[in-house]
């Protein structure tokens, strides 16, 4: 129902919550719920409540993935769909796209983007008739870095593609909240979320999902597709309307559940024909499409004592905030017209099984399912990766010693190493020997013990959990061997150990994959 919520503390002063926020706004690429300003630090606190695949990063509401191979536009067009069917260039919708795409993809110094022509209007480097990227290194246009250059349709470059994902519970009742204060306040109840409507309405005697239909039109701009349907009246949806209209005792608010005697030989019926006890339903709407009937539960009601009567007096329902006490649905006549509420029906999605063959490991710190596959075939680092690939998979990683205790029980009785999914930082090649350190002593280095290693293609975060008693002696990582460029876990010693090793030597491999997500 909510998306995944963190806190963000950047090294920035800001003496306003309105400079606070515009700093938010453009540095944390989620929803922004508050904006903290002060000094030495600002803290953003974000909601991301939109899914992406695995391997595609969510950033201001798309999903994007740089694809590391040199190609002209045209090429990169066909990539992006092959990379996802309906994946296209990334479009530059906002400025600080490009710094949020140079910090997060190392190693890119130009891709494909489009923008509007409001943005490249006013090109320095504009080849006639040619293609838009952007440099993140300028020098070759004579530009400065992360810069539009529109070049020769000839140029090579990456390609940034992105997709819109799929509306989710939490992302519709994020922008329900939005139309609430233009409106009238939002209802949040652990169902979803509800508006009221600024129309009031009396019960369709011809069509029964007229206030569905009506619900699709009000909720289209902020619900795609337009899934949504009249509120389904439940005790604590009920409790919610009363306690949000606290300052407006005198609301009637219809809802769509409805009497199954309102039919038209029971209007036409000469005789008056009471009942003690009131059966009612609604028509509610399926994500998957269409319809069905669902009846209100017996404990939805004010009164225990619901007595009606003919002629369409008492087919229609209410719920009336003036009556003291919790509220409930109450008899009303079709032909009262009162407001109702719209409830969003978009899809929600969980986690699916891993993959035959990999197991399924719920690592706790990111709250991803991850799945791995222990390879007994001994290969080289590169041809362990590329056969992870064929599986839909990268060499795998670890997040925490739980997980590494997990693939122990995986490996056991491997007779060789199992390499895993990270290489030395390129700017760490610092040569060591058996009593020097390969690693910066200084913790807050990029080559210190923890990051002179990194997780390739986001098997997990950056940098590694590797702490001290990860490695087989205190002097590792040492790198007393060229080319010890590649990571390994060490087979038949104490738990939690690791080993740098020359990437061309044979070894077992972890596969891993994040786990599909699904809809429910």
């Amino acid at each position: 129902m909510e998306g995944d919520k963190c806190t963000f503390k950047f090294p920035m002063a800001t003496e306003t919550e309105e400079s606070a926020r515009t700093y938010c706004e453009e540095y944390v690429p989620y929803h922004i719920i508050t904006a903290v300003p002060g000094s030495p630090t600002t803290e953003c606190r974000a909601e991301a409540t939109l899914i992406c695949h695995s391997g595609w990063v969510q950033m201001f509401g798309r999903c994007y993935r740089m694809v590391k191979q040199m190609m002209t536009k045209d090429e990169g067009k066909q990539r992006c769909e092959k990379e996802r069917k309906g994946s296209k260039i990334g479009f530059m919708h906002r400025e600080a796209l490009p710094f949020r795409i140079a910090e997060y993809y190392t190693a890119v110094y130009q891709y494909w983007i489009d923008a509007s022509e409001a943005i490249t209007g006013n090109l320095i480097y504009d080849v006639p008739d040619g293609n838009l990227l952007i440099a993140n290194d300028g020098y070759p246009y004579s530009l400065p870095n992360i810069a539009l250059a529109r070049v020769d349709k000839s140029t090579k470059a990456m390609v940034l593609c992105e997709y819109t994902p799929e509306m989710t519970q939490s992302e519709s009742n994020w922008l329900l909240e939005k139309y609430g204060q233009i409106y009238y306040p939002t209802v949040r109840t652990s169902e979803g979320s509800y508006v009221r409507t600024a129309s009031s309405l009396n019960r369709n005697e011809n069509d029964n999902t007229a206030d569905n239909k009506y619900c699709e039109r009000v909720m289209r701009p902020f619900v795609p597709g337009g899934m949504a349907q009249s509120a389904f009246p439940t005790r604590e949806f009920m409790n919610k309307v009363k306690e949000v209209n606290k300052n407006d005792r005198s609301l009637i608010v219809r809802t769509s559940a409805f009497s199954k005697n309102s039919q038209k030989a029971e209007r036409q019926n000469k005789r008056c024909v009471s009942r003690a006890a009131a059966d009612f339903h609604m028509i509610v709407t399926k994500p998957s499409g269409g319809s069905i009937a669902k009846t209100v539960e017996q404990s939805s009601w004010k009164y225990s004592k619901r007595q009606e009567v003919c002629d369409a007096a008492t087919w229609s329902s209410a719920i009336v905030l003036s009556h003291e006490g919790s509220p409930g649905l109450e008899l009303m006549s079709d032909a009262r017209y009162a407001p109702i509420y719209c409830q969003s029906i978009t899809n929600t999605y969980r986690y699916g099984p891993c993959p035959s063959g990999f197991a399924q490991y719920d690592r706790k710190s990111t709250g991803q399912r991850w799945c791995h596959k222990f390879v007994k075939s001994s290969k080289n680092y590169d041809s362990a990766e590329d056969n992870c690939q064929t599986m839909g998979a990268h060499l795998s990683a670890f997040t925490e010693g739980e997980e590494v205790d997990f693939l122990d029980k995986l490996m056991a009785g491997a007779s060789l190493d199992t390499w895993i999914g990270a290489k030395r930082r390129k700017q760490c090649m610092k040569k060591g020997s058996f009593l020097e350190d390969g690693f910066d002593r200084d913790v807050t280095s990029p080559c210190s013990r923890v990051r002179v290693f990194e997780w390739l293609n986001e098997v997990a975060p950056n940098p590694p959990a590797v702490e001290d008693d990860y490695w087989r002696t205190p002097t590792e990582p040492n790198y007393i061997a060229e080319g010890e460029d590649c990571l390994s876990i060490v087979p038949g010693s104490p738990r939690r150990q690791l080993n740098e090793n020359a990437c061309p030597r044979r070894f077992y491999s972890f596969c891993g994959l994040e786990a599909p997500i699904v809809k429910v």
